[in-house]
């Protein structure tokens, strides 16, 4: 998990160190145009942060390292591309889905099938809000972008739901319904201008999380004997609406965009 934060924090300090030429014609508000840090900084701090990922994660064994080293080349190359080529929202998508696929290597040392449910299940949520989040300069999604990204959004957590589901059918789809319930709140209350539609999604991602986790709370406690203060049910109950809620709380102070 903390080498997961140092990836993610690395590769915004890179994004913003790429972007820094057109982010002063086009988005001059952000930290390196207001020269409130030197662009030399933002690079150290990007580099030094994706070292320190691989590092930690070299201690959880061979699988986590090349998953790890996977995840660092995907944010170069979109670091790289982003603003080059319309493709470069797959590499975004993959850098989310990498992340359950190196919690689970670092745990278990090996991959299985499983996990690719939640992984696939993230990368096309974020696959959807980076094609949303490409207008942000630009005005307000077009009727086409719009539609297609609702049905992106709307499949990911169709697909992230596969695997409790299948787990469990009576409950498995629980998770689906705090998802759900915030997905249309971002069609119609958070629909424009962009950045707000983004903003909002983004605060949505541990609610992907929960899709997952909570039902699996639920059938921990009613068929694995689990204690409902055992650390995994209240991680799993908890811990992703408490991150959702804190995200938005953050996004008061700072635009997340």
């Amino acid at each position: 998990m903390v080498a997961a934060l140092f990836f993610y924090v690395s590769g915004n300090f890179l994004n913003d160190w790429m972007d820094r030429d057109w982010d002063k014609e086009n988005r001059p508000e952000r930290a390196l145009p207001k020269g409130m840090f030197s662009e030399i900084s933002y690079f150290t701090m990007a580099i030094g942060g994706l070292g320190t990922g691989l590092i930690i994660t070299a201690f959880y064994g061979l699988m986590a390292l090349m998953v790890a080293g996977l995840l660092v080349g995907l944010i170069i190359q979109y670091t790289i591309v982003h603003k080059r080529a319309a493709w470069s929202v797959i590499p975004m998508g993959l850098c989310r889905a990498c992340l359950p696929i190196l919690g689970y290597a670092a745990m278990r040392g090996e991959l299985s099938g499983d996990v690719f449910f939640p992984a696939v299940g993230l990368f096309v949520y974020v696959l959807a809000l980076s094609l949303s989040a490409r207008w942000e300069a630009k005005g307000n999604l077009p009727v086409s972008e719009k539609w297609k990204a609702r049905g992106l959004l709307l499949g990911s957590g169709l697909f992230a739901a596969i695997l409790p589901v299948f787990l469990q059918p009576s409950m498995g789809w629980i998770g689906l319904i705090p998802f759900a319930a915030w997905l249309l709140l971002c069609m119609r209350r958070y629909q424009s201008p962009v950045s707000t539609h983004v903003s909002a999604l983004l605060a949505g991602i541990p609610l992907m999380d929960w899709i997952l986790l909570l039902p699996l709370a639920k059938i921990w406690l009613s068929e694995k004997g689990f204690e409902s203060h055992d650390p995994m049910v209240l991680i799993a109950m908890y811990l992703p609406p408490a991150c959702f809620v804190l995200g938005r709380f953050l996004q008061r102070l700072a635009p997340a965009t």
